[in-house]
């Protein structure tokens, strides 16, 4: 689970992607791929979330590629 600012989550598992947005008072909504499907309490799931990505093991179905930040000028006069 890849944890972005404003309490948003992203995750990846079997091929779908499960936003989980944090909205306060340990509750989140739920979205898997875009469309919203519900409301939990945020600490159960993200203890399963991380359950999940532990036993399918999901690091050889997506590769994350970083790359340096180059800023980008246009030197042209």
């Amino acid at each position: 689970m890849i944890r972005l600012e404003n309490g948003l989550y992203i995750c990846h598992l079997n091929g779908y992607t499960l936003k989980v947005v944090y909205l306060g008072s340990n509750v989140c909504a739920i979205y898997l791929d875009d469309q919203f499907q519900g409301k939990a309490q945020f600490d159960y799931v993200k203890k399963k979330l991380n359950q999940m990505e532990k036993r399918w093991d999901t690091s050889k179905v997506i590769h994350y590629q970083y790359r340096e930040l180059t800023p980008m000028h246009n030197y042209r006069v």
